[in-house]
């Protein structure tokens, strides 16, 4: 076989390869996981905290709000700590630790978007203009737990700029419920078995 044969027998392959994963793409947009990205993805830049948070698995919500309060004592000064209770709405650590993680979650971001000046007519043109494509789907099992990863490319305007980004969302089937996880993208570390 000459260099030429090889060259154009690779590039006929990669071909081949590429081409593979666009004969599922029809089954990345119907997959139940793919669904609920959608709706968590158009919740969340539209700053609907209460419908985002019942998309979440409990036990990332749990971890977000023990992250943060883990973040409130490891404050550099008495004045950093009171501005991060404060942005819960709350008056204290203790106030905060007694939150329901819910709760925790929705004041999370809304103390989070107060810092954005996001007026009721730049979240309205954010809404209608969010479009979300989902470009690849992964599934694997963890522990005896289904996992989806959907990666997406969002796009939406704001004001006089089209913003777009290209998000990874995994998720969590939990007794037949897709939800979307946080915890699945750290790092899995297991004792090696001698």
């Amino acid at each position: 076989m000459t260099r030429y044969s090889i060259s154009l027998l690779t590039a006929i392959c990669s071909l081949f390869l590429v081409a593979a994963p666009v004969a599922s793409a029809q089954d990345v947009k119907t997959h139940p996981a793919t669904q609920v990205v959608f709706q968590y993805l158009k919740h969340a830049t539209s700053q609907e905290w209460k419908e985002s948070v019942v998309l979440l698995d409990a036990d990332s919500v749990l971890d977000l709000m023990r992250r943060y309060v883990y973040r409130i004592k490891q404050a550099p000064t008495i004045d950093d700590e009171i501005a991060m209770v404060r942005k819960l709405n709350q008056t204290s650590l203790s106030a905060v630790e007694k939150m329901d993680p819910v709760d925790f979650y929705i004041a999370y971001h809304k103390g989070v978007q107060e810092r954005f000046e996001v007026t009721d007519e730049i979240l309205e043109q954010i809404k209608t203009t969010m479009r979300a494509k989902p470009l690849s789907l992964g599934l694997e099992t963890i522990d005896g737990l289904e996992y989806a990863h959907v990666l997406v490319r969002t796009r939406h305007q704001n004001r006089d700029k089209e913003v777009s980004s290209l998000d990874l969302v995994s998720l969590v089937n939990l007794k037949g419920s897709w939800k979307v996880t946080l915890l699945a993208g750290r790092p899995i570390i297991k004792e090696i078995k001698k």
